[in-house]
């Protein structure tokens, strides 16, 4: 489904409008430098370091995973028009910007769907810096991906379709295990419209790419994961759980089990909220997070930065207003980062 440019440009001009009826947000809205989050409960230390768009740095005491990381960027016109592929230069300097300098040790690098700005410069980290990290994603982002693993050297047993291990608001799924402290339970999600009712680049693949994809409309959704991470004590106890919501989907899609109990820290996506019913109400009463941490806010067709702006489409301001009503005003109970922001949880 294409929109006629007099449509798009109009849904711009209304985004324009309705920003300019928000209150803008302060510079000490954002967070920045080392944050210290002190939830209690005697729990071992765990460490979230935001890379921008949805990478995280996530670090237990025993175990080290990224998910989703974006530091190539390329413009929108690039995007839209042109080859893309993973900038290597853009990717280091992005991480030592960020202050990540060893990723040796990852155990994991996780993406819940397939499109390029969660999974194009997955390949090149997992062979050149995170040499045995398993690449764990949906079945297109595995079919995708393998072309990509031949390139560069990856050995495709390193490639995990997790898609059917997922389980949803009613149960189910299938724990997967990250390290001796740390494992995950994938979720069934969605991915909400772009704009304007519209999902770019949606759709799944039966079998595997032949080529190595050089286009954004060659990175297909697939089938949209969130996840539940859980760190374990000594016992195998729980001591931390934390959700990562990989896009904004309608509900109940991303919910996690009804039974379980509530999150530490949800990590949740303002972009595209506004296309979605309920958000980020929904996800938030769903979880009953302690902590909300936003990700995937910044625009990403500029280079890394620690200054960013919001992606365009997206009210962030209201996000944020939603956000705060939902948490009864509580501004100690959520944090907007810039990318390179990282988190201690005790």
């Amino acid at each position: 489904m294409k929109a006629s440019t007099s449509r798009v440009a109009l849904i711009g001009v209304v985004a324009l409008l309705a920003t300019a009826c928000l209150a803008p947000l302060r510079s000490d809205d954002f967070a920045r430098g080392v944050q210290r989050i002190d939830l209690g409960g005697g729990a071992a230390p765990l460490s979230l370091t935001y890379l921008g768009v949805g990478g995280w740095l996530i670090e237990t005491p025993r175990t080290r995973v990224l998910t989703a990381p974006l530091l190539s960027n390329p413009s929108i016109w690039a995007a839209g028009l042109t080859r893309i592929r993973a900038d290597t230069a853009a990717i280091v300097d992005g991480l030592r910007r960020f202050g990540v300098t060893d990723l040796e040790d990852l155990t994991a690098i996780i993406s819940g769907h397939a499109h390029y700005d969660h999974l194009m410069d997955v390949p090149w980290i997992a062979a050149r810096l995170s040499p045995r990290a398993r690449i764990l994603t949906n079945t297109t982002g595995a079919r995708t991906l393998a072309p990509l693993a031949d390139e560069l050297g990856i050995d495709r047993a390193r490639l995990v379709d997790i898609s059917e291990l997922a389980g949803d608001v009613e149960g189910g799924g299938e724990w997967i295990q990250l390290g001796p402290d740390l494992r995950m339970l994938p979720l069934v999600s969605d991915h909400a419209p772009h704009f304007v009712g519209l999902t770019l680049y949606d759709g799944s693949r039966a079998e595997d790419l032949v080529r190595p994809p050089v286009s954004a409309e060659q990175w297909l959704e697939g089938e949209t994961l969130a996840f539940v991470f859980e760190m374990l004590g000594p016992r195998g106890e729980v001591q931390r759980r934390v959700y990562y919501q990989d896009a904004v989907a309608r509900e109940p899609f991303g919910f996690i089990p009804a039974t379980m109990d509530p999150v530490d820290v949800a990590l949740i996506v303002p972009a595209t909220y506004a296309e979605v019913a309920w958000q980020p109400e929904a996800i938030l009463e769903n979880t009953r997070a302690r902590h909300v941490i936003l990700g995937h806010w910044e625009n990403f067709f500029r280079p890394p930065t620690v200054d960013p702006d919001p992606v365009p489409f997206t009210l962030l301001p209201d996000f944020v207003a939603r956000l705060r009503r939902s948490l009864g005003g509580d501004d100690g109970r959520w944090s907007l980062p810039v990318p390179g922001t990282r988190f201690e949880i005790r």
